[in-house]
């Protein structure tokens, strides 16, 4: 069995594995090197985040399409761009790796700028603070509007399979990582977020200050936000005191679970749009 068939029989469970063993150990390495003091809201807050997590995995299971399927029914029809011309092996991986990422650099974007995805979204950056329990804090219903979004781009590339399940193993991984209260080496960290989303780099996006937020859209590779203008390294605040989360809601609200579940009908405090630099 080859390593593309390998991937594709057992990524799943592969990517199971890895999401809760590095939870697990992610969860005691905040515990050693902490990046910033731990926040207000306390078991609250972790009992929310982590039942929006199991509510988001199995509706995530239950749904019967996914980004996989659609490139597994592109390549059985030939129908997208890598599906209809030849191209060298290391060129499908490349162009795989780089339109995968650029669908969730895509989607993010859009649900920062489109005011009703915003909302939805919005459940993400209510947290107060940044760690690992905030990797799966999003609203249920955000995992159809991606998949709105992205299977069309899926389709419409014709993205690898087997590459595009590498690409999601390297997503379980990099954002668990990203969304961690750790603190890395500087030169580790100088160097890394030019090449993977660091918990330094991330947590910009999760900044108050809107033109923070509005920036680092990218989930494994920082490409995109570098090629878009939208690569942010330096905070207005030191990244141990910055304020996280949005003005609009602070704890103990943002850890109510089902104020979060109804809250892309409530009229929050709006965004200034116009914020700049």
């Amino acid at each position: 069995m080859s390593f593309s068939e390998w991937i594709l029989a057992h990524g799943g469970d592969a990517q199971a594995v890895l999401f809760f063993g590095l939870l697990g150990f992610l969860i005691l390495l905040e515990r050693a090197i902490p990046r910033r003091p731990w926040a207000e809201g306390g078991a609250k807050r972790y009992v929310t985040n982590y039942v929006l997590m199991a509510v988001s995995i199995v509706m995530f299971t239950a749904i019967p399409l996914s980004f996989l399927s659609a490139a597994v029914w592109a390549e059985q029809r030939g129908v997208g761009l890598l599906n209809s011309v030849a191209l060298d092996g290391m060129a499908v991986i490349a162009i795989t790796l780089l339109a995968r990422a650029f669908v969730s650099f895509f989607t993010h974007f859009l649900n920062h700028k489109v005011p009703v995805l915003w909302r939805l979204h919005r459940v993400h950056h209510l947290d107060t603070d940044l760690d690992v329990s905030t990797t799966t804090r999003f609203h249920p219903m955000e995992i159809v509007v991606n998949l709105i979004i992205g299977v069309p781009m899926i389709v419409a590339v014709g993205m690898s399979p087997w590459v595009l399940m590498v690409y999601e193993l390297l997503d379980a991984a990099v954002t668990l990582f990203s969304h961690s209260n750790i603190r890395l080496p500087r030169s580790a960290n100088f160097v890394l977020r030019y090449i993977i989303v660091t918990p330094d780099l991330h947590r910009v996006h999760h900044s108050t200050w809107q033109p923070e937020t509005d920036s680092n859209y990218g989930a494994v590779f920082p490409i995109w936000d570098i090629v878009f203008g939208t690569f942010r390294t330096k905070t207005r605040e030191p990244q141990e005191t910055m304020t996280l989360g949005l003005d609009e809601m602070r704890e103990p609200k943002t850890s109510r679970l089902l104020l979060l579940l109804v809250s892309p009908f409530l009229r929050l405090q709006e965004r200034d749009a116009s914020s700049t630099d």
